[in-house]
């Protein structure tokens, strides 16, 4: 496994959760704001990150927070709304006025399975879709202290004990990916562990609180390098870097993928000569050499969606996921 990591890394630095944060406060080179700006924030703008600090949503978030000052003027502040896998969060962001000055980043499950499958009191797609900044990577990973080594030795104790799975809190995409796992292998017994995101369910993998869960690229990277913690399981269509590793594809051995946008959104009825200023200070962050290259170092899928297109996709993938979502026996509302 370390060669083989070695090979796949091919030179880059490893970061430290300590690094990541160093780079995310001291090595941004900001945008500038235009001087005729259509529309310019009235103050402060929030940032609503609905997951718990530390993980990739959490650091793209800040590193754009700190672009958008530059190109603003205006301090960006970083509100970090854990709960309900991204439902506490949107939702605070959907009451408030739609005047540009507060946002959220939102990742897949709260977009496309918690709506069809969960009473949270509104849909975010009647939110305003600024732009899109990435899409996360996903895949299935083991603890150290498991003794697992392969996708093969977690199917093959789930069918003889039950699994600790951790999750992010309501039915979100790791859940679907683990009731996809189950059902396409045969049956595993588990029973899911709730955390706040992905930077607690590592620590919950690390420490042997769990035996298994889904995760993205920033919270994992490193501690793959130290063995902490075991990739069996590439859910997301892709993972370049752990593809490079051998690590097989869920869609390769049992015909499925997990799909995991995000979109920056704002509350309903913002106006578009807002929406449209707002996502060209994030076009302007992604086009800056150093913010791309450090959102890069979260190895997500980082690419620059409009608004538009972002809902696009994200209407797309939810609806992919309807039948999937029967597939597995969820009921799904009216």
């Amino acid at each position: 496994m370390e060669k083989r990591w070695r090979k796949a890394m091919k030179g880059k630095k490893l970061l430290t959760l300590g690094i990541a944060i160093t780079w995310i406060f001291s090595s941004v080179v900001y945008s500038i704001a235009p001087a005729n700006a259509a529309w310019k924030p009235s103050g402060p703008m929030t940032l609503v990150i609905p997951y718990g600090a530390g993980g990739s949503t959490d650091i793209i978030g800040r590193l754009l927070a700190k672009s958008m000052e530059s190109y603003f003027h205006v301090p960006v502040v970083v509100e970090n709304v854990a709960g309900g896998n991204g439902a506490v969060g949107a939702q605070r962001v959907y009451n408030a006025k739609p005047d540009g000055q507060t946002i959220a980043i939102l990742s897949g499950s709260i977009q496309t399975i918690i709506p069809p499958t969960t009473d949270i009191g509104f849909d975010p797609f009647n939110m305003t879709y600024i732009a899109s900044t990435h899409e996360s990577v996903a895949a299935r990973f083991v603890s150290k202290k498991s003794g697992f080594k392969t996708i093969q030795d977690v199917i093959a104790a789930g069918k003889t004990r039950f699994l600790i799975d951790v999750t992010s809190g309501g039915y979100g995409l790791p859940d679907l990916g683990t009731a996809l796992l189950s059902k396409k292998s045969g049956g595993i017994k588990y029973r899911a562990l709730a955390t706040t995101g992905g930077a607690e369910s590592v620590l919950r993998l690390m420490s042997g609180d769990a035996d298994m869960g889904q995760n993205s690229a920033s919270t994992t990277v490193s501690h793959i390098a130290n063995g902490d913690i075991v990739p069996v399981l590439i859910e997301s269509p892709t993972w370049p870097l752990l593809e490079a590793m051998g690590i097989p594809k869920s869609k390769d051995l049992f015909g499925y993928s997990i799909t995991n946008p995000s979109s920056v959104v704002g509350p309903p009825g913002m106006t578009a000569l807002i929406r449209l200023e707002i996502q060209k200070a994030i076009k302007a962050a992604l086009d800056d050499p150093t913010v791309m290259t450090n959102m890069e170092k979260t190895f997500e899928l980082i690419r620059f969606k409009t608004g538009p297109q972002a809902k696009g996709i994200a209407v797309a993938a939810r609806n992919g996921y309807l039948p999937v979502l029967r597939s597995v026996g969820k009921v799904l509302k009216k």
